[in-house]
């Protein structure tokens, strides 16, 4: 958790340095990114953090007052963010921004389910191959078994 903090901090610091050395907003698109990323990151780690078996079944407490203070940490720069945007960017690039965060977003959510489909495909591949294999072997091993039976039989 304090990792994304760190990393969102480090970001908007840089996004700050630039307004004010009065450059164009878009020339931190980077940091915005890195600000956004650890943002989102912070939230679905904080969001695993709470809904973990271990910590339910163990009786775990978490320390809900750092973690609320990293959030709205976090929101106070978005705000600073948004202000940033709305004074030195252009005309509603504020808006666009929220727009193009909702489209990564849903993005991201696709590509993680995709991914998790091939993979699973490729699990299901692997499995059908060791099958295969497996019961190659083990019918190899009956007709083996066989022949060494028939030979000491005189069969063959």
């Amino acid at each position: 958790m304090l990792e994304m903090l760190v990393v969102a901090n480090s970001a908007f610091q840089i996004i700050k340095q630039t307004v004010q050395n009065g450059k164009e907003i878009s020339s931190a698109g980077s940091a915005i990114a890195n600000f956004i990323g650890a943002e989102d990151k912070l939230q679905k780690d904080l969001y695993k953090k709470k809904n973990s078996i271990w910590n339910a079944f163990l009786g775990r407490t978490d320390n809900d007052l750092e973690e609320f203070m990293a959030l709205e940490e976090i929101r106070v720069k978005k705000d600073q963010l948004r202000e940033f945007m709305q004074l030195y960017g252009r005309p509603n690039l504020y808006t666009d921004y929220i727009a193009y965060c909702a489209e990564a977003r849903r993005n991201r959510k696709q590509d993680a389910l995709d991914r998790a489909k091939q993979r699973a495909k490729i699990q299901e591949t692997i499995l059908k191959v060791t099958l295969a294999i497996l019961i190659t072997g083990v019918l190899a091993g009956a007709i083996g078994a066989l022949l060494i039976i028939a030979r000491k039989k005189g069969i063959i």
